[in-house]
């Protein structure tokens, strides 16, 4: 019997990059792999949800050790695609598939703001640097690269609800909590529940939100985990996000988007994937927009995210919402 081809995926972070795996790893297995995941550790759990991954490795703990063990790939496929992973992988005495980022072009698209320099979807790029792997899965199988949540004891509100994410690696991807106060005393009259998703740096945001605006709001941010965070999002009628790792879950569910964007924009590449009809993308008057991929501004910046038009984000709430029973 024939030992199953290995292949080593490396994605170090963050929650966002590694949902956007997802469909890589589901095809690797599809295709006959076994896929196992090299990552952060402080991202491990997200890894555990990425369907087609067999094993999970941390960049911290294990990497040293790796070289040197009884672990054999057939190939590496190197999604992270910085000189760090680079020098890394080319340690193996075994081919090396490289995610190569668009270091100038994207530099061009935030000088110049031209939507003739969008970038391919960062999932298409990836599966790109896969397809010598994927060679022989035809283009119209059919792959479910649906996260794979286990069971969680979140108690969720009743649904139908609206999941509202005020979180936001940097300045450039969060509203502020008097912006997030005049948006979701809006969304509250289209008299949905409303669940706010966050971690433990926005815990302190959402008790304030939650507190004075009523009892239609539970604040899940800092009391949950990350696979709980997905589960609140995955059971929502619709996502209202930055550009934040738990948007980029809520696609991977196909669930409704409001997407905001500030210091970041859809044409770096990042818009929620796959592209669906019911995603609505608000995006920022700022001169600024986009600044920077991952949203750090500069101190002398603006934040992007003060010109968003928060008017539109109830208006196409209730959009998207039309037909569907509130409670």
């Amino acid at each position: 019997m024939s030992e199953v081809p290995s292949i080593l995926v490396v994605r170090l972070s963050a929650i966002g990059d590694l949902i956007l795996t997802a469909p890589v790893t589901a095809r690797l297995k599809a295709k006959g792999y076994r896929v196992v995941l090299l990552c952060k550790d402080a991202y491990r759990s997200v890894g555990t949800v990425l369907p087609g991954v067999d094993e999970i490795l941390s960049w911290e703990k294990d990497r040293s050790q790796l070289l040197g063990s009884s672990n054999t790939f057939t190939a590496i496929l190197d999604l992270q695609g910085t000189g760090k992973s680079k020098r890394w992988c080319k340690q193996w005495d075994v081919p090396v598939h490289t995610f190569n980022k668009p270091y100038v072009r994207r530099v061009l698209l935030l000088l110049t703001k031209s939507s003739k320099l969008a970038l391919k979807p960062v999932v298409d790029r990836y599966l790109d640097a896969a397809a010598p792997l994927l060679k022989g899965l035809e283009s119209d199988t059919i792959v479910d690269d649906q996260l794979e949540l286990p069971p969680v004891s979140t108690v969720l509100p009743q649904a139908p609800y609206m999941a509202v994410v005020i979180g936001g690696s940097y300045t450039g991807k969060r509203l502020s909590y008097e912006a997030w106060r005049t948006v979701i005393g809006d969304l509250l009259k289209i008299g949905m529940p409303i669940a706010l998703v966050g971690g433990p740096e926005e815990a302190g945001v959402g008790e304030s939100l939650e507190q004075p605006l009523g009892s239609g709001i539970t604040n899940y941010c800092g009391t949950t985990t990350i696979i709980e965070g997905m589960a609140v999002v995955a059971g929502a009628a619709l996502v209202i996000s930055g550009d934040t790792g738990f948007m980029h879950a809520a696609a991977n569910f196909r669930k409704p988007i409001i997407s905001l964007w500030g210091g970041t924009h859809p044409a770096l590449g990042f818009a929620p994937w796959p592209k669906q009809l019911d995603h609505h993308e608000i995006i920022s008057k700022s001169f600024w927009t986009p600044a920077s991929k991952h949203g750090k501004l500069p101190f002398w910046m603006p934040n992007p995210m003060k010109k968003l038009p928060l008017e539109e984000i109830a208006i196409t709430a209730q959009q998207l919402l039309k037909g569907k029973t509130a409670p």
